[in-house]
């Protein structure tokens, strides 16, 4: 008997055939079309070409060129840092999806990605990067303000614009005390 690989691109694929009805044998020509959509096909591997990379060699050389220790940096090695970022991120993948599977989920999610930074040596330095829990939740849709709701106190200035618009606090250096204005622009001027 041979071993199971749990690689995704290894998974069988359930066949197309619609299943049979046994209350209903006549078939409809939309269900049957319905339940081939419902159907998941086994994702293809992508397939690197010899001697390319999958990311784009530009925007590579452009992340280098970011860091300003390092002047200039010959295609073979903007080559090798491309390739050793594919397969950082293909173990990174390969290690959240069996702690995925380890939960008997197929879906990667957070937590797999903040546990496997915890325990795997190789991904500790991303401990500050991803967060064990998740600080800000996704975004709670609000109610419009009835026209006609009681608005005690409500100027329609938003926090930002009442803080913009209001004189700053005068600063004292040496004895001295000025007055420092914030213009519309986010320009400071002595006045």
């Amino acid at each position: 008997m041979a071993s199971r690989s749990t690689s995704p691109t290894e998974i069988p694929v359930e066949t197309d055939a619609p299943a049979i009805d046994s209350h209903n044998h006549d078939s409809d020509p939309k269900d049957i079309g319905e339940k081939k959509k419902r159907v998941k096909k086994a994702p293809q591997p992508v397939v690197r070409e010899a001697g390319k990379s999958l990311f784009p060699v530009s925007r590579v050389q452009k992340i280098i060129k970011a860091d300003k220790d390092i002047p200039i940096i010959a295609k073979e090695a903007t080559f090798l840092i491309s390739l050793a970022t594919e397969e950082f991120i293909k173990r990174l993948c390969e290690a959240a999806h069996r702690s995925a599977e380890r939960n008997s989920r197929q879906t990667i999610q957070h937590k797999d990605l903040a546990t496997i930074v915890r325990k795997d040596d190789e991904f500790l330095f991303l401990e500050e990067i991803i967060p064990w829990t998740i600080t800000d939740g996704p975004a709670v849709k609000r109610k419009p303000k009835q026209p006609g709701a009681d608005n005690s106190g409500d100027t329609g200035l938003t926090l930002l614009d009442q803080f913009v618009s209001k004189k700053a606090a005068p600063i004292v250096e040496d004895g001295l005390e000025e007055d420092i204005m914030m213009n519309d622009d986010g320009t400071m001027t002595v006045g």
